[in-house]
């Protein structure tokens, strides 16, 4: 059962996630970074616990001793909100989930691979990216498996730093372009998403499911005791979900 070890915490709670930032920045990212930089800043002395869901970076690799470059206003703000007593947990999703212990090493994260059940503030939550959950992504998933094998990794190392980051940002945006206009509209019950909830409802209690992955900020409800969560993006919503410890459920925040 997920929730046989949950781990419990208590305390203000924020969600956010795909902001996919690149590199090397562009306009639009260094836009986005500065946004979130700004709500992170706004949070300073409200939050105790800061989740970050996934596709944060449209891509992450790491050379052993070397990460990428970039994003230095946002790491700094990372580390002064651990020096501060806030905890951080990092989710991998699909475009950073070759994450391995910079966030650990530099920012004291918590990192996670796969979803986690929550004990918050009281409240059975699960809490992941939300890729590949659900029926009907069997392609999706083996091709996730290939990325994550190690040996596809290691060797994927040995390409120079450019050429990597060069063919993922062409993979990613060829990936982005495929996207048609449906893609992004929340179908309710047909949402992979859902129907895993569903499935997990029919086993055990879950008070909040909260993921990401799906670019669509939505509150829905799972009945009258349980709520689905999705943080939507930092890409074109720039939303994100609050949980303060003395609320009796989370909030879908929208932003600009």
């Amino acid at each position: 059962m997920l929730f046989d070890h949950p781990i419990e915490i208590q305390g203000n709670a924020l969600f956010i996630s795909d902001a996919h930032l690149r590199t090397p920045e562009d306009e639009d990212s260094k836009q986005r970074e500065t946004k979130l930089i700004q709500l992170l800043e706004s949070k300073k002395g409200q939050i105790q616990h800061l989740f970050l869901l996934g596709d944060i970076f449209d891509f992450w690799f790491e050379y052993g001793d070397v990460a990428p470059k970039g994003y230095f206003r946002l790491f700094n703000l990372l580390y002064e909100l651990n020096e501060s007593g806030v905890k951080i947990y990092y989710f991998t999703g699909n475009h950073d989930m070759w994450v391995q212990d910079y966030f650990t090493q530099q920012f004291d994260c918590q990192v996670f691979y796969n979803q986690q059940a929550f004990v918050l503030n009281g409240k059975r939550c699960l809490v992941g990216h939300g890729d590949g959950l659900g029926g009907r992504q069997r392609r999706y998933n083996f091709i996730k498996r290939v990325f994550g094998y190690k040996p596809n990794r290691v060797l994927y190392s040995m390409l120079h730093p450019r050429h990597a980051f060069a063919i993922a940002r062409h993979f990613s945006a060829r990936s982005r372009a495929s996207h048609k206009p449906e893609v992004f509209t929340f179908k309710n019950e047909e949402e992979f998403q859902v129907q895993y909830a569903r499935q997990i409802l029919e086993q055990e209690h879950v008070d909040f499911f909260i993921y990401a992955h799906r670019h669509i900020p939505v509150t829905y409800p799972l009945g009258e005791n349980s709520c689905y969560f999705n943080t939507g993006d930092w890409l074109n919503n720039f939303s994100y979900v609050v949980y303060d410890a003395d609320a009796p459920a989370p909030t879908l925040c929208m932003g600009e």
